[in-house]
């Protein structure tokens, strides 16, 4: 059953470094609360990249090692979590296009942040960012070191915006918080390049004015079908300033568990594989990032109801559509 048909898939580097072990648990995880199987996809480059001076192992060899270390890595996730069936595959092609190949089957992709490149502040490298921006199903990017999180209340961060996009977002954030026992944070960031150099509390015919009502509004409107649904959830409402709405969402992300957001948010451009806000989170978030695909949240059987655009009147209100 190598197939990634409704399977939770996992990238993974049969070397089983750091980033390949935290991202097998977490996809582990994932597998145990959506009662599916895991699937391991290891990528064998057709060409690959033997050093100069060094004899390439004969016809057969490489994949024949990959699959032995492949095969050792798939036997040890399985020990470490019994109740969970693991499968493994050799894909040939790069790493984003091995996991691309089968992610129109499956329920949910995971990545570890590709981290081999951190120039200009970047966190995750074009491995992360290819998966992340062009597949077809929802995508889980777990960054290769997080910082220790504080004592406290487990914490699941989502941003809203209003669009359909948040809206899945929304019904998977509940269900994470819910797996966590963690509180929820709704935040929509309200970017405004006249933020910039302005603190909140020099703004209050702003933050306290018919807008910020309106932008409150939306978060409810977003968040009360979740917490119907799960009463058992806290949720946490926030509207954010700021000229960007990146920094604004990782640093409210700080000291959470995990974040999630639209594939693509409110922004006009349908066109777009991956929304700006989305793309910049994968990019420079130090805390694991989930983004939800339209359509394609693999919860869709248990979430809250979802029927279109949450908060979108309200969103209309503050000029987002």
């Amino acid at each position: 059953m190598a197939e990634s048909t409704g399977q939770v898939v996992v990238g993974v580097d049969a070397d089983a470094d750091a980033p390949t072990t935290a991202v097998i648990a977490a996809g582990a995880r994932e597998a145990t609360r959506l009662h599916l199987g895991l699937l391991l996809v290891h990528p064998l480059p057709a060409s690959p990249p033997w050093l100069v001076g060094i004899e390439p192992p004969r016809a057969g060899g490489a994949p024949q090692l990959a699959q032995r270390l492949l095969d050792h890595l798939v036997e040890k996730t399985a020990a470490a979590h019994p109740g969970v069936v693991v499968h493994g595959i050799l894909r040939s092609g790069s790493p984003a296009g091995a996991l691309l190949a089968g992610s129109a089957n499956a329920a949910l992709i995971l990545v570890a942040a590709d981290a081999r490149i951190r120039y200009g502040g970047l966190l995750a490298g074009p491995v992360t960012t290819q998966v992340a921006t062009h597949a077809r199903t929802s995508v889980i990017v777990v960054p290769t070191s997080e910082r220790r999180r504080p004592a406290g209340p487990a914490k699941v961060v989502v941003g809203i915006d209003g669009s359909r996009g948040s809206a899945e977002a929304v019904a998977f954030a509940f269900l994470q918080a819910r797996a966590r026992t963690a509180h929820l944070h709704a935040i929509h960031v309200w970017e405004s390049s006249s933020w910039h150099g302005v603190t909140p509390n020099l703004m209050p015919a702003f933050t306290t004015g018919p807008l910020h009502t309106a932008a409150d509004e939306m978060l409810r409107e977003a968040t009360v079908g979740g917490e119907s649904t799960y009463p058992d959830v806290t949720v946490v409402r926030e509207v954010l300033y700021g000229d960007n709405p990146v920094h604004a969402l990782n640093n409210a992300a700080a000291d959470a568990d995990i974040v999630v957001v639209g594939a693509r948010g409110g922004g006009g451009f349908g066109s777009l594989l991956l929304g700006s806000i989305s793309d910049g989170l994968v990019r420079y978030a130090t805390r694991t990032v989930v983004v939800v695909r339209d359509g394609r949240s693999p919860d869709r059987a248990e979430r809250p109801g979802v029927g279109g655009s949450v908060g979108t009147e309200s969103a209309r209100q503050i000029g987002l559509y």
